[in-house]
């Protein structure tokens, strides 16, 4: 539940900064037709319902330092040392951090974890509340309706309506308030046809119910109203495009809009009845419509779907070409001397950007020719947790693992060894400057590659083995094992005598797994006396 609920959670966050960017970009084209502002609505929702995406590198989402972008609070921050959130915007990234609670030597939970177990509960109950009154509030209106008069088709007349709406997804009907006057019947009865002819009757339920799942988040109800209200006025000039509107066209519709606002008693729709609103702004909208001219509207157009492209999109990462100002490394026969070096930035910005590394080959399968990217990934993982270690800092495996076993391991095992030097170290050196020594990178078996990486931090000297595989051309790691005195993966997975990597499946063996699990919680609980 809580994964699901901080899965949730990221894609609100990246939402919000998506939101806002088309609310700029709605000022800015002010004087285009608003089927562009509505059309642009569908990014933030997708953003909202779509946990992937593809790369482009003309992606306008912020970026941590020159990464792709993690999700803002990663998964493994509620069970590691000192949690954070990597926005990609500083300011933000330092306020929310501030606030988040730590947790202090000898706690056995990380306090995020409860509040987040908490808030998860919270959030089912709110949708659920949501989806309840949504579901009871349309039940009401039926049964408020079961009197209205069939007139032709879908179309039914209602006492009592503040407002015309449509109501069904499948086979919408159309409602009005009696007594409307023929001219401006006609133009209501247009403009609820035009709505059903774009869908949008589907469209705004869906919208609520991406609504009701991040309701949490205020923004996204303020971009469920903006979105309506573009939807309206929309719909408002495609009904005025299609009557080729005049003055005195624009006069009557508007004086139809006016009609609705005076003498309607209160019978109004749900959420999930599609119903009219912002009388006043269509009036005024509508008053002042005139039809683009062409280079606007191209040019409206085109915006549009630059903006659209840039915000779907995450940021991409070139592989070896982006990595040039990370490593210094060239292709590395087995036991030659490798160099790393990292970026000039701050620690935490360091371990933010070495998360967000993909790293990619060309060819379905790691080759010999790939040695250089297998190394390099090798590095880049050993300081990404070394580093995390030093720093008591939350990151985010999972550019480098999917394993489920072999990430939740790997975390488990970052948070005991921050534990540790939380309550007075091992002996070892932790830290981001590790001097390879020496790499060596040979073929394992089948598709599977073995790497080892000989480092020192100060004089400490270690060793890292990994099985490394491709996955959709991705390389990820199978094994891993740092296999030093009193090491954690050491205490739990076995002396480096009789812990071989050869398997590269040995962490779907769920047998061995439980086993490991259950070293771990008895090494916790020992750490923890």
């Amino acid at each position: 539940m809580s994964e699901l609920f901080l899965s949730v959670l990221n894609m609100s966050l990246t939402a919000s900064y998506v939101f806002l960017v088309v609310i700029v970009i709605r000022l800015l084209l002010k004087k285009a037709p608003k089927v562009i502002s509505y059309a642009l609505w569908g990014v933030v929702a997708f953003r909202l319902v779509v946990p992937f995406t593809f790369e482009s590198v003309f992606s306008l989402l912020p970026r941590n330092g020159d990464s792709n972008p993690i999700p803002p609070i990663p998964q493994g921050s509620i069970l590691q040392q000192s949690p954070q959130i990597n926005s990609g915007i500083e300011v933000v990234d330092s306020f929310v951090g501030g606030i988040l609670p730590a947790p202090t030597v000898g706690d056995s939970v990380n306090p995020l974890q409860i509040y987040t177990q908490i808030g998860s509960y919270i959030w089912v109950l709110g949708i659920i509340a949501l989806l309840i009154y949504s579901l009871v509030s349309v039940l009401l209106l039926k049964k408020q309706l079961k009197n209205a008069q069939l007139i032709e088709r879908n179309i039914y007349e209602a006492e009592n309506l503040k407002t015309p709406f449509v109501l069904g997804l499948m086979r919408p009907k159309i409602y009005l308030p009696v007594g409307l006057h023929a001219k401006e019947r006609s133009y209501i009865l247009l403009h609820e046809q035009t709505h059903i002819k774009r869908f949008d009757h589907i469209i705004k339920p869906l919208a609520f119910l991406v609504l009701s799942v991040h309701w949490f988040n205020p923004l996204i109800w303020v971009a469920f109203m903006l979105m309506s209200r573009d939807m309206e006025f929309s719909c408002d000039e495609r009904v005025l495009k299609k009557m080729n509107s005049d003055i005195d066209i624009k006069k009557s519709y508007a004086s139809s809009l006016l009609s609705l606002a005076t003498d309607r008693h209160i019978l109004n729709g749900s959420p999930l009845a599609f119903g009219e609103g912002n009388v006043k702004g269509r009036i005024k909208n509508v008053l002042n419509y005139r039809k683009p001219r062409f280079w606007i509207l191209a040019f409206s157009i085109v915006i549009m779907i630059a903006v659209g492209i840039g915000l779907i999109a995450n940021p991409k990462i070139n592989g070896m070409d982006e990595l040039g100002h990370i490593t210094g490394s060239k292709n590395t026969p087995s036991g030659e001397e490798v160099s790393f070096e990292l970026p000039e930035k701050s620690a935490a910005e360091i371990l933010r950007y070495l998360a967000n590394q993909q790293f990619s080959i060309k060819g379905n399968e790691i080759s010999n020719d790939d040695q250089e990217t297998v190394v390099t990934f090798g590095i880049a993982f050993l300081n990404l947790y070394t580093g995390a270690v030093a720093e008591q800092t939350a990151v985010s495996f999972k550019n480098y693992i999917s394993n489920e076993n072999l990430l939740k391991f790997t975390n488990k095992m970052l948070e005991l060894e921050q534990k540790r030097e939380l309550n007075g170290g091992s002996g070892l050196v932790f830290g981001l400057e590790n001097e390879i020594k020496e790499a060596e990178f040979k073929k394992h078996n089948g598709d599977v590659y073995y790497v080892r990486l000989l480092f020192s931090n100060q004089g400490s000297v270690r060793t890292l083995k990994m099985l490394v595989q491709a996955e959709n051309k991705t390389l990820k790691i199978d094994d891993l094992y740092f296999g030093y005195k009193d090491g954690v993966d050491t205490i739990v997975t076995g002396h480096p005598a009789d812990r071989k990597l050869h398997d590269p499946k040995l962490w779907d063996d769920q047998e061995w797994v439980d086993g490991v699990f259950e070293k771990l919680a008895q090494f916790e609980s020992e750490l923890n006396s």
